[in-house]
């Protein structure tokens, strides 16, 4: 028995299959993340081969075999096809759809992410800088699956601070004197933590904080974009816990 269903959706990983198919990873809103093959859509011939490429967004229609998700049809909607034209951008939107591979789920309502995606994507069509699109994708994909960083006080004295050090496991910040004048032999013993400046601690409460509609609204200076892609980075990766080789190749370009 088989059912066929409609959702929209999001490819954001392609897998060679055979001689002419493939296995999408396809992002949607209601199913979560899904894995769809498409029989044919490597051929020349195939009218769905622009609708199932990476970084494509569509309307698909799906036919559901026991826990089989088959393509029936894919009405393309976006595509994000001038990515492709720079290296760069290209190279951050597959560490973005890699991140997205990690953590999102099946079964379960992935709206947010795939919002956050979609949002993220149109905005590298911009002229704005990759580390500050980077750095917003990173902190707010931890947001999304619950993984924000507690910036609003210290964890060891409840004071607020202008600048903090972010403990990357534990996800809480520390002020100076609790973190170096506590008596503890070695406070980075288990935990590892960076320096936040009040520069950047501004930019990440902003980014926590602020409308989705709204989080690419700043701008800065070069440096503070720097240091927020550093630490959102090194955070992100001690969370997931793991490294991407798309990363390593964006930061190599």
């Amino acid at each position: 028995m088989s059912k066929t269903l409609k959702t929209n959706g999001l490819v954001i990983r392609e897998t060679a299959f055979g001689e002419s198919d493939k296995i999408l990873t396809v992002l949607t809103p209601e199913l979560g993340k899904i894995s769809v093959f498409c029989k044919g859509v490597r051929s020349i011939k195939s009218h769905r081969i622009a609708a199932t490429q990476l970084f494509c967004y569509d309307e698909l229609t799906l036919i559901l075999r026991g826990d089989k998700y088959t393509l029936g049809e894919a009405c393309l909607i976006e595509n994000f096809f001038d990515i492709r034209a720079d290296i760069s951008k290209f190279a951050l939107a597959q560490y973005f759809a890699d991140l997205l591979c990690e953590v999102s789920v099946e079964n379960e309502d992935q709206s947010e992410l795939l919002s956050l995606a979609l949002n993220t994507f149109h905005i590298l069509l911009s002229d704005k800088p990759l580390s500050l699109i980077k750095s917003v994708f990173e902190l707010r994909v931890l947001c999304a699956i619950g993984l924000t960083p507690d910036l609003n006080a210290c964890e060891g004295c409840g004071n607020i601070a202008p600048e903090y050090y972010l403990d990357t496991v534990g996800g809480t910040v520390k002020c100076r004197q609790c973190l170096f004048e506590s008596g503890e032999v070695d406070p980075y013993a288990s935990h590892s933590y960076i320096f936040i400046p009040s520069y950047v601690l501004r930019a990440m409460k902003y980014i926590i904080g602020a409308n989705k509609k709204r989080i690419f609204a700043f701008s800065a200076e070069e440096a503070l974009l720097g240091d927020l892609s550093s630490i959102c980075e090194k955070y992100t990766l001690s969370q997931i816990g793991r490294g991407f080789d798309s990363l390593n190749f964006y930061k190599s370009l």
